[in-house]
């Protein structure tokens, strides 16, 4: 009902209801309000005056416009007698926003739902035990959870979308939408809440908490609910094979015959056996919503956590995205299966009464084994978790560096390094294989001991009751055989429930140390003094290094390992450590635990903003334990006070701690002394711009209202509209993964947009025109920062002094500290360090007159940067996963068998597989003989019948076995048929999993190169995250899962197949029945298996979105931050993760609907089989009708659970079929080497390059964005390439090193056409220095010289004249220090010089430079230089610069405009041409003369 009352009222406690607070989620869009009242009690605030309260299950905090502002209100009489309702857990009301609202209050609309009188806690789910319920309203929604009894458990609402798949396949338009009772976000909400209870309780009692326990509290009315089910599925399988099965024998033994009796028997099975299939496949549906919503739940708890982190990076990503990929489907199987554990007891306890009440104590010794088999079974399940938990890490380490490979794929093809990363991925793997080996003789182990448990059993039994001289009869022996393999299922299920609780256990622990990292806080409060933007009083700020490690074991320890890793989010430098645990940065040493506390130097970050919203686990969530994070002081004793609407500029040498200031700022490093005070919002620009895959005005404008005025405006200033137009789908254009499909310039000036769109108070800018040329940075620093954001407060870091000489205020950074303070003028009159750096860098000089030549920008159509124009066609850029429909193809299941040895390896596994299952029906088949054969004079009593006319039942006919004397020999077969069984059981276990490893091996391998070797086109239009997904979840499947299914199916059908051809040699006519039924088994297993692997891989595909919104966001979380975007990004993680969840949980329940079927199917035989045995009694003896019924019994009993595998197996052999198509479908480069034409070892000689009519397009359907460029360049010449940002420049280069192959004309170096020539030959004689400079996870030395093939002497060289020494000479394990995944523990400036000295120790005759000093400070920028023309004065060097200053000098000047070349020649020459583009852009800098030119270097 609608209230009479408006918000406001609300706002101030006015109104008919008791108000305690009220917290605002998502204020101004579409959400809701929570409000508490004081049911059945009075309020209660808490100590700080603030009222406790809870928005969507998070803890109290303050969002949106609230500025941290509580309302406590007054009371209301109305209400204070009014009684709590009972489904209330937590007393608050929902008040539900209009989708239109805006930030205007007015517009809020308010309803108050009154809760219904039928309202429960389990209402919704008490309305599945109606057998039949009404069609749902909303047809899109998801039909399980409103389905009735019978719909419910034989999930008949899936039949339309089975036929669907096997008549035209599925998309993942035809899935549902997940009802909000299964969705992430309510379960994740309501895990959170337990999770903090549970950490809450852990504190009061000392204890550490435990992940696992909040999860079970969540899922145990569930749990147990499923094991009351499991409880009467167990009862009713006992009852089969039991008691049934004896009052069957003893009808057949007696002489008398009753009709009505038998059907009665009869009929009483075939019920029994179809309760049983009933309750067995509602468990199952019950556990696999359970298991939905725990996966869901645990996702989105930890994306929750991701956006608080205070530090992300590449290595965090992986771990995660591995957390999501496995560890979720080993808490999915935990989930399903641990229901099983209370099948054991039931069954042993009937077992022993019923068996003690046949045979008497002996039966005990066949229990016995039973008992003796678990602690064997919990040993294996033991060392098999202990083997996963190590293999676990290597795969981490894997996946890691993968990750890593497919990030800086760019980099690995321009410097020819796949083989060096080719073998570090074989030795992860090699190390992998080995884990998973041992795992896999456990395996086999384990699969030859369980089906043999009640063999052994049986044998151990009727060996002590016959060698006592007890009487053995055939339905005594067949009752007791019946007996034991019905416990077969419930012994052979328990190691699969214990290893995958365990497994679960496992992976709780490890997310856990996730969950406990230390989060990001925000800063409350702003400055008494309002004219004042930024406050910091004698600050010293440390980074916060956590030593975290998820592989930890063991959850019960009580610190994490001493490991250090260091983690950051993109576009921030944190620091790195060193084994010993001393960190580094900047290569100075940094301890921050040494005992005098004395820390020297701070490395560079970018930082996170403090103003995001809470959204997650908030205050009580524990952080590591205290002496697991160390801090490592950066920046010392500041003191900064910023007016409002001031531009400040911050300068400093590379490493000076400018970054680490604007991370002090947003709130991420820890504040060791003094006060720093924010008075605004902020908005922050990252130094390396961060993109994610979706539009280019999504990027913008990053989910805030779309205001077209204001986003031109943004367009304009930050100069993208040139670039749109180039655009069909303009702005609606889709961007690459990590802005893949953008050159660096068009990422940052879209960077930059998002935060002048973001219109905040006070703007980080981390060097952001540093990848634009100089023309477009002038524009977008007047029309931008002194322009749009003229009355914001501005940090703005650059090494640009023509534009700090415009700031209102210079700030210069040395070592951490502020060196000096001052405007322009009064800093150059100290002449200190900022004099010298401004001395270093002329391009100021005469700026007198740049006012008056003030050009604008050109606005032609700006090029065609290589990248750019992926998406010219159709504004689609990332391609669609693909999902085949149909059936695997044979040929996939071929390609299998050859990589697993070929035909005859698999026919002798195969062949072993057959004696293994021929060893276990002899068992049963010897022991049959053995009955038969009685005491030996059965013939002898046969003629006393004809002679005498008597009348024998069919044991007094045979006599006791106990008197034959042949029994010693019955005795031994029987022994050694077991032992025959164990033998046999190891071979085929040991044969099936290890061939399958070798195989994942090899396709592991092929893959790899198959996606090293992909060209360039292959990345820019396939996320990372579709790709981790093969080496992390499939893989994963054909290594782990693939082979357990495998045998167990192999093993299964075989057994199945042999037991029916002996049951149709023992009752003729139970062939008519079971061929029937095979023909309809056959039929509906090819129809449903459709149905099955379709969803499957629906699975697959959407799960690739979950992952790569991880990785994406993990990179991006500084912006997510500092933009308040958290909440924006966590509902997209919601959508994601519950597409994949439908996906999934339909998945998991069409092999419920395929398996209760086939279970139909198979009591019907078994009620064929009962009606053939007794109304065809006398027709063979009691054992071989014991023997025939005991069969089919165990059979029907086993064939849901191999059906289900069985369904299993085939979805999960997409995983396979997924691997086989990126390891032989992909198109691959050139050839690496081609032998015939090898040029000389020497070459190049000299250097010369010619481009003959060179056009370049990225793909065959995409433009041309080289048009017909021809140039001739000399050896040893010095050539500056020139443009405005996306002119095409970067593109030039690509056709250098062949990463993309050209339309038409040829490159010649030398005399030889590189298009004849190997990849590998050309890549590795050109020296590269990217745009992006990119370091890799291991020592500095591995980042230099991969191959081993410089002496150390010579990197040191090269380190001296990159200016690289002192830094490494500081570090503690010198040229063995470790490297950060990215280099994160390394300034953009140093790895720039990384770079410089990879380039100088291949000292190549080319060397190739793309904007390779933009990040670097003037200084450092001129030391490159000097190094460049002494290190390379012989060679042959091409510059892409946009400082013009650097090129100033070169030899000649190559001006590109829209892929095509406008201008080449000497750079005096281009000065004294009129309407000469260089010149133009020279007049940006303020230099018009040759004179100004020259005296620029």
């Amino acid at each position: 009902m609608e209230s009479d009352y408006g918000i406001m009222d609300l706002l101030e406690g006015k109104g008919t209801q008791r108000l305690s607070s009220i917290i605002m989620h998502n204020w101004g869009s579409s959400g809701s309000i929570t409000l508490e009242h004081g049911l059945d009690s009075h309020v209660q605030s808490s100590p700080n005056g603030r009222a406790n309260g809870r928005a969507n299950g998070i803890a109290p905090a303050t969002t949106g416009h609230s500025n941290g502002h509580h309302h406590h209100h007054r009371p209301n009489e109305a209400t204070t007698n009014r009684k709590r309702p009972r489904d209330a857990i937590y007393p608050e009301e929902t008040y539900r926003l209009r989708p239109d609202s805006g930030e205007d209050l007015d517009h809020i609309k308010v309803e108050y739902k009154e809760p219904g009188c039928c309202n429960t806690k389990y209402s919704q789910q008490l309305m599945h035990l109606l057998p039949f319920r009404p069609k749902r309203k909303d047809k899109r929604l998801l039909p399980g959870s409103s389905a009735g009894l019978f719909s419910y458990f034989t999930v008949h609402w899936l039949t339309r979308l089975m036929v669907k798949a096997f008549k035209s396949g599925l998309q993942p338009s035809d899935l549902w939408t997940i009802q909000a009772d299964d969705g992430a976000e309510k379960n994740a909400d309501r895990l959170l809440r337990l999770w903090e209870d549970e950490v809450s309780t852990s504190r009061k009692a000392n204890q550490r908490p435990q992940l696992w326990r909040a999860v079970w509290r969540g899922v145990r009315t569930r749990v147990v609910v499923c094991m009351v089910i499991s409880v009467f599925q167990n009862v009713l399988q006992f009852l089969g094979p039991s008691v049934l099965l004896k009052l069957v024998l003893d009808y057949i033994n007696s002489p008398t015959i009753d009709f009505q009796y038998a059907a009665i028997i009869t009929v009483s099975i075939l019920i029994v056996n179809m309760l049983r299939g009933a309750c067995f496949n509602a468990m199952f549906v019950v556990g696999t919503h359970t298991a939905t919503r725990v996966t869901g739940a645990i996702q989105a708890l930890m994306y929750k956590k991701i956006l608080k982190l205070k530090t992300g990076g590449e290595r965090l990503s992986a771990q995660i995205i591995n957390f999501c990929n496995n560890d979720m489907e080993r808490l999915f199987e935990a989930c399903i299966s641990c229901v099983f554990l209370t099948a054991m007891p039931i069954i042993f306890t009937l077992s022993v009464i019923y068996s003690v009440y046949i045979l008497g104590p002996w039966s005990l010794l066949g229990q016995a084994v039973f008992v003796c088999f678990y602690p064997i079974m919990g040993l294996i399940a033991k060392a098999q978790s202990k083997v996963r938990v190590q293999t676990v890490k290597v795969t981490d380490k894997r996946v890691t560096l993968m990750n890593e490979i497919l990030n800086s794929i760019r980099l690995i093809k321009m410097y020819s390094w796949e083989e060096s990363f080719a073998e570090k991925i074989a030795g992860l793997r090699k190390e992998e294989l080995k884990k998973h080996r041992v795992g896999a003789l456990l395996q086999a182990v384990s699969s030859t001991v369980v089906p043999s448990i009640s063999i052994l059993a049986t044998i151990v039994t009727f060996l002590g009751y016959t060698l006592t001289g007890n009487t053995l009869t055939s339905s005594e022996a067949f009752t007791i055989f019946s007996v034991f393999n019905a416990m077969q299922f419930s012994v052979g299920t328990l190691p699969f429930t214990v290893r995958s609780v365990a497994e679960a256990k496992v992976s709780l622990t490890r997310i856990q140390k996730l969950l406990e990292l230390p989060e990001h806080k925000k800063r409350n409060g702003g400055l008494v003094n309002n004219n004042l933007a930024l406050q910091i009083k004698n600050g010293t700020f440390a980074w916060e290094v956590t030593n975290i490690d998820f592989k930890a074991k063991d959850s019960k320890e009580d610190h994490p390992p001493e490991r250090t890793e260091s983690k950051k989010q993109n576009g921030v430098k944190s620091n790195g450590s060193v084994p010993n645990g001393n960190h580094h940065s900047n290569g100075v040493v940094l301890n921050g635990s040494s005992p005098n506390g004395n820390t020297v130097n701070g490395n560079t970050h970018n930082g996170n903003s403090p103003n995001g919203n809470s959204n997650g686990m908030n205050g009580i969530i524990p952080t590591a334990e205290p002496n697991s994070v160390k801090t490592v002081t950066i920046l010392f004793n500041l003191n900064l006070s910023v007016q409002r609407g001031k531009l400040i500029g911050v300068c400093g040498s590379i490493g000076s701690g400018k970054s680490s200031l604007l991370s002090a700022i947003c709130g991420d490093m820890k504040v060791e002394s003094g006060d720093l005070q924010a008075n605004g919002r902020l908005a922050l620009v990252t130094q390396q711009a961060w993109i994610y895959n979706a539009t280019l005005r999504e990027n913008i404008i990053i989910g805030q209202k779309f205001d077209e005025e204001k986003y031109k405006e943004v367009l304009r200033v930050c100069s993208l509209q040139s670039d749109l137009n180039l655009l069909s789908n303009g702005d609606m254009t889709e961007i690459g993964d990590r802005g893949s499909t953008l050159s660096g310039g068009q990422k940052q000036r879209v960077n930059l947009g998002r935060a002048v769109y973001s219109d905040r108070d006070i703007y980080l800018l981390d060097d952001p025109l540093s990848a634009v040329d100089t023309k477009v940075a002038k524009h977008i620093f007047g029309e931008c920062i002194k322009g749009s954001l003229a009355s914001k407060t501005v940090i703005f870091v650059t090494h640009a002094t023509h534009f700090l000489e415009q700031c209102d205020e210079i700030v210069v950074m040395q070592t951490g500290k502020i060196a000096e303070r001052g405007t322009h003028s009064e800093l150059m009159e100290r002449k200190g360090d900022y004099f010298d750096m401004v001395g270093l860098d002329s391009s100021g000089k005469e700026k007198k007159n740049e006012d008056n030549n003030t050009q604008k920008p050109s606005e032609k159509a700006d090029s065609a940067e290589s990248k750019e124009q992926e998406s010219l066609n159709s504004g689609k850029l990332i391609t669609e996963e693909t999902s085949a429909t149909g059936s695997v193809p044979m040929k996939m299941y071929v390609t299998f068998i050859k990589v697993c040895g070929g035909w005859c390896i698999v026919g002798l596994i195969f062949f072993a597989i057959v004696i293994f299952t021929l060893s276990r029906m002899f068992n049963a088949v010897w022991l049959q003989t053995w009955l038969d054969q009685g005491d030996g004079r059965k013939e002898e009593r046969k003629e006393n019948i004809t002679m005498y006319n008597l009348t024998f039942s069919g044991d007094e006919l045979l006599g006791s076995v106990t008197h034959n004397p042949d029994l010693w020999m019955y005795q031994l077969v029987y022994i050694m048929s077991f032992v025959m069984l164990l033998i046999t059981g190891v071979i085929k276990g040991t044969g099936v999993t290890f061939r399958v490893l070798s195989g994942s091996s090899r396709l592991h391998n092929d893959m790899f190169w198959s996606i090293i070797r992909s060209p360039m086109s292959f990345f820019d239009t396939t996320p990372s995250g579709r790709i981790i997904n093969r080496f992390s979840r499939d893989l994963d499947e054909l290594d782990v899962r693939v082979p357990f299914f495998l045998e167990f199916i192999l093993q299964g059908l075989l057994m199945v197949v042999g037991q029916m051809m002996l049951v149709c040699f023992i009752y003729v006519w139970f062939v008519v029945p079971l061929v029937l039924i095979a023909i309809l088994f056959a039929g509906i297993d090819i129809f449903l298996n459709v149905g099955v692997r379709e969803l499957k891989r629906l699975d697959n595909v959407l799960k690739s979105p979950v992952t790569q919104h991880i990785s994406s966001s993990v990179s991006g979380i500084s912006v997510i931050r500092t933009f308040d975007r958290e909440s924006l990004f966590l509902s997209r993680m919601y959508k994601y993760l519950d597409q994949h969840s439908v996906a999934l949980l339909v998945f998991r329940l069409s092999n419920r609907w395929f398996t209760y079927r086939m279970d139909i199917m198979a009591v019907m035989i078994t009620f064929a089989i009962t009606g053939i045995c007794v109304f065809t009694k006398g027709s063979v003896s009691t054992a071989l009708a014991g023997l025939a019924l005991s069969t089919v019994n165990g059979v029907c009993v086993f064939i849901p659970f191999l059906m289900r595998m069985k369904s299993e197996f085939q979805s999960r052999i997409t995983s396979v079929e997924r691997i086989i198509e990126y390891a032989y479908d992909l198109k691959s480069e050139a050839p690496c080497e081609i032998k015939e034409t090898q040029p000389p070892p020497d070459w190049p000689k000299t250097g010369a390059i010619e481009l003959k009519e060179v056009k370049l397009r990225y793909r065959p359907e995409l433009p041309l964005v080289l048009h017909g460029i021809s140039a001739s360049i000399r050896d040893g010449e010095k050539i500056g390439i020139i443009g405005r940002t996306g002119a095409g420049k970067s593109s030039l280069i690509s056709t250098l090193l062949r990463l993309s192959e050209l339309d038409s004309g040829s490159v010649f170096v030398d005399g030889i056409d590189i298009s004849t020539i190997g990849l590998h030959v050309l890549r590795s004689s050109i020296s590269v220095i990217p745009q992006d400079p990119v370091l890799f996870h291991g020592s500095i030395r591995y980042n230099l010289d991969p191959f081993d093939r410089h002496s150390d002497d010579a990197v040191w060289q090269a380190l001296e004249r990159s200016h690289l020494k002192a830094v490494v000479q500081k570090q503690e394990h010198g040229l063995m220090s470790m490297v950060e995944a990215a280099g994160e523990n390394f300034s953009v400036g140093e790895r720039q010089l990384i770079c410089l000295t990879r380039a100088l120790l291949r000292n190549s005759k080319i060397l190739l430079l793309d904007e390779a000093t933009a990040s670097v400070d003037v200084e450092t920028d001129h030391l490159i230089q000097t190094t460049i023309k002494e290190a390379f004065v012989r060679s042959t060097v091409l510059t892409i610069a946009h400082r013009l200053n650097t090129i100033a000098s070169y030899d000649r000047i190559m001006v590109l405009d829209a892929g095509r070349v406008k201008e080449f020649d000497t750079p005096e020459a281009l000065m004294c041409t009129e309407g000469s583009l260089f010149k133009d852009m020279m007049g940006a800098m303020g230099v018009y003369t040759v004179e100004q030119m020259r005296s620029l270097n």
